[in-house]
């Protein structure tokens, strides 16, 4: 059978249980979730640990978070280069087109910005 899909014998075994354990625990969520007395306490919702254990990380990252060269170069490869080098764009293609209006070189009815 595994070997209609390209795989080996082994991965086939293990993605069938994979697939086994999620269907496992979707039966046992909803089987807690529509059980209206089980969860009553805690306002009706099943408490999901590795879902508190990620809300909980991400509420708390800024606290633990410890400044380091890493973190500094890929803040500012990420932010201030890419600003500073749009600007510097902006800045010299509306200085050459600047340049170019006052030269003469284009034509007050090729210009894309004009009064009338």
């Amino acid at each position: 059978m595994a070997e209609q899909y390209g795989i080996s014998q082994t991965e086939y075994e293990l993605i069938k249980k994979q697939a086994a354990r999620r269907a496992e625990m979707r039966r046992e969520f909803i089987k807690q979730r529509t059980n209206p007395f089980k969860h009553a306490a805690e306002a009706g919702f099943v408490f999901d640990e590795a879902h508190q254990r990620f809300i909980s990380m991400k509420v708390t990252q800024y606290e633990y978070f410890k400044p380091n060269r890493r973190a500094t170069i890929f803040g500012i490869g990420t932010v201030v280069i890419p600003m500073f080098l749009y600007g510097f764009l902006i800045h010299k293609e509306r200085s050459t087109r600047e340049a170019k209006c006052r030269s003469g070189e284009l034509r007050y009815r090729d210009r894309l910005f004009k009064l009338s």
